[in-house]
């Protein structure tokens, strides 16, 4: 190996090209080899050929201020979504149905040709440096027949758009739809409140939170009503007293046979003409008229009312003291003793009459008094009440707020969501433009021309080379003058070049020829496989069938 490594390190340029030459069909006959066989595959394998259709997403044309869209999947799931929808194995079925694809192989299952299919299939998306989203994104198909490939290309796309628009429809109705359902459910909720709400009302009313001045207010006046009918109550029964004290009175001297008596400040009678009834009245009122002022002012409704009253009897006393006037000149003291008689007999009785009044007047004072009381009752009641009833009409209040505020929010969603939904059957909002329709290929993407002439090169040179190394560096031979001082020892006197035979140089020239012809059938080799990589395997048959016919 150290020989080996030492001859290596001692190559010259010209003598790696003077190897070459040597050993030149060592190179050129394996890259002839394997030219041929390179391109006897690209010329027989099965061609492949890939159409493509670029798909643009166009954003909503509304402007999103105006309409907010309600689909919210991201772009590349939604193609992701779309793309196992095409790629079903129904769908795949009527396509393979419809083109005819895999005739070629009339025994292979139904499920083996689905796969087959979907492999061909290939979904590319594509997105700007600017954004993070997807912008684009390519459906392409491959196939052994260009003008099918074309056309399955061009339908994947179809459904791909399609597809898009259902999704998009299905999804903003499903969503109008749930928020529909959601609402009435809501709306019921908030109508169940509501009508809580007004029992609530309909049953406290009257002692609701709102209404508590108003029943303070009346329960103040309801005690200035009780105060004042408890006055009128003992007035009136002062009065009644005074009156029975006066029809006891009138009694005793009727039955002791007395004549007229006279009515005195104190309540007591002194023998004098007889007073009438309305004298009586007049004397009574007057005295209650007293008391009152003593208590109230002039405008109160029992000043007046006595006032009033006590006037009238006055205009009356007046008038009954002038027709007496007249009609005393004819009667004579008999009579006057008699009609005094009877004067006490009609005082008694107008009396009893007053006091049985009166009696109903207290009892009617009672039965108000006892009224107002239960009045003051159920007002107080009701103030007592008012806090509770706070806290529960606030907890039924609260409720009400919350289901009123949500019923809110979801009509204005579903309305938004009904606008949504009309754009998006308007096609007004994010969908799908072809921007290059999938056209015929020319060039097949299977076999890889260039591929397989860089690997046939590879391999030739490859092969070539390495049977060189071999038996140039594993053969120790001297290759060179220097070599031979070097490893001998010996100085070089002279040097003598190799004498040809007797017809070594015409197998000189005959190898030259053979060599020039193999040179230029692997550069004939390379030159169409240029010409393949430029002009596709289809249009170079072509070319060459053309040029063979004429």
């Amino acid at each position: 190996m150290a020989d080996i490594h030492q001859q290596s390190a001692a190559l010259k340029p010209d003598q790696i090209l003077e190897i070459i030459i040597r050993r030149r069909w060592l190179i050129v006959i394996p890259l002839c080899f394997f030219l041929t066989i390179g391109l006897f595959y690209t010329l027989t394998a099965p061609k492949t050929y890939k159409a493509s259709t670029t798909i643009l997403i166009q954003p909503q044309k509304v402007p999103t201020d105006y309409v907010q869209s309600i689909v919210t999947t991201d772009i590349g799931q939604r193609i992701n979504t779309i793309s196992q929808q095409i790629l079903s194995r129904t769908n795949l079925e009527k396509i393979i149905k419809k083109y005819g694809l895999l005739k070629e192989s009339p025994g292979m299952y139904q499920e083996d040709r689905v796969n087959s299919v979907r492999k061909r299939v290939a979904v590319t998306q594509q997105s700007s440096s600017r954004r993070q989203g997807t912008e684009a994104f390519s459906v392409s198909f491959s196939g052994s027949n260009p003008d099918i490939v074309m056309q399955v290309a061009n339908e994947l796309a179809g459904f791909f758009m399609d597809e898009n628009l259902k999704a998009r429809e299905i999804q903003a109705i499903g969503t109008s739809e749930f928020l529909e359902s959601e609402l009435e459910k809501i709306k019921k909720k908030l109508e169940d409140r509501e009508k809580a709400l007004a029992e609530y009302r309909a049953i406290y009313m009257g002692g609701l939170p709102d209404e508590l001045e108003t029943n303070l207010r009346t329960l103040d006046r309801l005690q200035l009503q009780h105060t004042d009918a408890l006055n009128a109550l003992r007035d009136n029964q002062n009065a009644a007293n005074f009156l029975k004290n006066q029809i006891s009175r009138l009694k005793e001297m009727s039955q002791s046979g007395s004549g007229a008596a006279a009515l005195q400040s104190d309540g007591t009678f002194v023998g004098m003409p007889a007073l009438s009834t309305t004298e009586q009245q007049y004397e009574l009122e007057k005295r209650q008229l007293d008391e009152l002022l003593l208590k109230y002012t002039t405008k109160h409704p029992e000043v007046i009312k006595f006032s009033k009253s006590v006037a009238k009897l006055e205009q009356k006393i007046k008038k009954g003291k002038e027709e007496k006037q007249i009609a005393r000149s004819g009667s004579n003291s008999a009579s006057e003793s008699t009609h005094a008689g009877s004067a006490n007999d009609n005082v008694l009785f107008q009396q009893k009459l007053q006091l049985k009044q009166m009696e109903m007047e207290v009892l009617s004072i009672k039965t108000t008094i006892q009224k107002i009381k239960q009045a003051m009752l159920v007002y107080q009641k009701r103030v007592e009440d008012t806090p509770k009833r706070e806290q529960e009409l606030q907890s039924i209040q609260r409720d009400y707020n919350n289901i009123r505020e949500s019923y809110s929010s979801l009509l204005a969603r579903r309305l938004e969501a009904e606008l949504a939904v009309n754009m998006e059957k308007k096609q007004k909002g994010e969908q799908f433009r072809i921007l290059d329709h999938a056209r015929l290929p020319e060039k097949p993407t299977s076999p890889d021309v260039r591929m397989l002439f860089m690997l046939s090169l590879a391999i030739g040179f490859g092969i070539g080379g390495g049977i060189i190394f071999l038996l140039e560096f594993l053969n120790p031979v001297i290759r060179s003058e220097e070599q031979i001082e070097v490893e001998i020892g010996l100085p070089i006197l002279a040097s003598i070049p190799p004498l040809l035979q007797p017809g070594e140089r015409g197998k000189k020239w005959i190898e030259y020829v053979a060599f020039t012809i193999v040179s230029s059938y692997a550069v004939t080799i390379l030159l169409f496989f240029v010409i393949l990589n430029l002009k596709g395997i289809d249009k170079t048959l072509s070319l060459f069938k053309t040029y063979s016919n004429l």
